[in-house]
């Protein structure tokens, strides 16, 4: 007959086992942290490895905050009543590889205070074990965005941490003190706890404006210059060159803007095959994208003069191409209208002419006509033929009266 032992003897025989499994952690404690590095807004996960056994207990702790509870898992399922509001909702063990040993802990959507020192303390029938991981959180720099404005480079980037570093540089083979014009960077913390940066100078157009934005070990750079002007007609078609280096590249990004604002296409290239995007209201101006990445065009107006920016981007780098198209009118279309203008000045003095010449005549016949009523009259006068007010004869004494005519 086997018999049940009562609570207060479990209890004994449990205080019992605590103390057999914090002498075997002693020993089973290798004293060294585990450090891992982890990416702000991402996901990571922290190891934590121990022999297997069954009836697993596994407790997560930072043990900087008091020993704050991260997670917990014992009875076969996970135990989340004492988590800390913090890390609710932001945590989860494998647990189909528990049986195996293995209490790692994934923890998502990192932020800057998820830094720090965490305890990882497993027990088993077999004995109990403690792992110390140190974990570090990154926000690394991932953009270098540079813009020209009024011959004014600017160079900036965000959300960055640890606090980055930018300097300026040129495509030159050897080193020149900073443009009078350059301002010392300027860097300001957000409400998350990273870092923004920015920095001007003033362009140099003979050079590359190479501008560089590190924070930890890792950087990126973004590269500014200026090509030769382009010029066109309206009538014609026009290719403007990117020069960026790219031969040795299968996967980028390229994008093509005008004066730096209106995207004109983007294309994605992926193993060196593009996938290309234009937008609406550049499809009826885009003829073609080079292989090189040149941008053809055709049936341009004036309102497409302008600078035109080829932006190559990389996971770690960005170069900037400017290129200034100027669209001059059609010289066949400058002497048409010129022989135009010319011909119709010739039509209105023909007709000024014409208008003159009528007008004279007019006025000739109306003088003639009051030189033949003078004359009438004077004939009159001398045939002795008064004339009565209309301009008729009047009948004078002796004459004599025709019948019908009363004296």
């Amino acid at each position: 007959m086997v018999s049940v032992a009562s609570w207060g003897q479990v209890t004994m025989i449990s205080k019992y086992l605590s103390m057999v499994i914090l002498l075997s952690t002693v020993r089973l404690t290798d004293g060294g942290d585990v450090h891992v590095t982890c990416v702000f807004s991402e996901d990571c996960v922290m190891p934590c490895s121990f022999q297997p056994g069954s009836e697993e207990v596994i407790h997560w702790l930072k043990t900087e905050d008091k020993d704050l509870t991260v997670h917990s898992y014992y009875y076969s399922t996970d135990q989340l009543k004492q988590q800390s509001l913090r890390y609710r909702r932001r945590t989860a063990l494998f647990n189909d590889q528990i049986h195996k040993g293995n209490a790692s802990l994934l923890l998502s959507t990192l932020t800057l205070q998820d830094q720090g020192r965490y305890k990882c303390y497993t027990s088993t029938i077999r004995g109990n074990q403690d792992s110390l991981i140190d974990i570090s959180v990154e926000a690394p720099v991932r953009l270098v965005d540079i813009q020209l404005s009024d011959d004014i480079i600017t160079c900036s980037s965000k959300d960055i941490y640890p606090e980055p570093k930018l300097t300026w540089s040129t495509d030159l083979p050897f080193d020149l003190p900073l443009d009078p014009g350059t301002i010392q960077p300027s860097t300001k913390v957000d409400d998350q706890g990273l870092y923004n940066i920015t920095s001007t100078k003033q362009f140099s157009r003979d050079r590359t404006n190479i501008c560089t934005v590190t924070s930890g070990t890792r950087g990126e750079t973004a590269t500014l210059r200026q090509q030769d002007p382009v010029q066109c007609s309206p009538s014609s078609e026009v290719s403007i060159p990117c020069r960026v280096p790219q031969s040795d590249l299968l996967t980028f990004n390229l994008t093509w803007r005008f004066n730096q604002i209106v995207t004109i296409l983007s294309a994605t290239y992926t193993q060196g095959t593009p996938q290309m995007y234009i937008n609406d209201q550049w499809k009826e101006q885009v003829q073609n994208m080079s292989e090189s990445g040149s941008l053809q065009l055709h049936r341009l107006t004036v309102i497409h003069q302008g600078n035109y920016s080829c932006e190559l981007s990389t996971s770690r780098d960005t170069h900037l191409v400017l290129t200034y198209l100027e669209i001059t009118p059609d010289k066949l279309s400058a002497g048409t209208i010129v022989v135009v203008t010319i011909a119709a000045a010739a039509t209105a003095t023909a007709v000024g002419v014409l208008l003159y010449l009528k007008k004279r005549d007019r006025e000739e016949t109306s003088s003639k006509g009051e030189g033949n009523s003078d004359n009438q009259v004077n004939e009159h006068k001398e045939l002795n033929q008064p004339l009565n007010e209309g301009g008729e004869e009047r009948k004078t004494e002796g004459q004599p009266v025709a019948e019908g005519d009363e004296e």
